[in-house]
């Protein structure tokens, strides 16, 4: 298997999972839950994902490999939206929800969405959708 049929599919799974975060976290939120450690392991794993990619990625761009080929702008963007931007939010979703001034399930149903949207313009970028 190579790896941009790695990064490809590793892709498509952090899309699902943060959609999944998101959706599920909004549920624990309504729900007012308390204790959810099966939740924080899926948060746990989608950044897993998102770290692998972004291991996969870094070799695949050593390699020459680039993810929209020649067009510069598209690959400045897939990058922006693929890593920067994703880990810059969760940044401050870590902050925001250890320093309690948000309910953390509020602060990562917000995060889920958000990194759903932005992975998911990432994933359809390099694509070439």
């Amino acid at each position: 298997m190579s790896f941009t049929l790695i990064h490809y599919w590793v892709g498509y799974a952090i899309v699902g999972s943060w959609a999944v975060v998101g959706g599920w976290s909004l549920a624990l939120r309504f729900l007012r839950f308390d204790e959810t450690p099966t939740f924080w392991r899926a948060v746990s794993v989608a950044q897993i994902l998102l770290m692998i990619q972004l291991l996969v990625g870094v070799v695949l761009l050593a390699l020459g490999r680039l993810p929209a080929g020649s067009n510069w702008f598209d690959n400045i963007f897939h990058i922006l939206y693929g890593i920067v931007f994703p880990v810059i939010v969760l940044f401050y979703s870590h902050k925001w929800s250890r320093e309690g001034r948000y309910d953390p399930y509020t602060v990562f149903a917000l995060t889920g969405l958000v990194l759903f949207g932005l992975t998911a313009r990432a994933w359809m970028t390099g694509a070439g959708m």
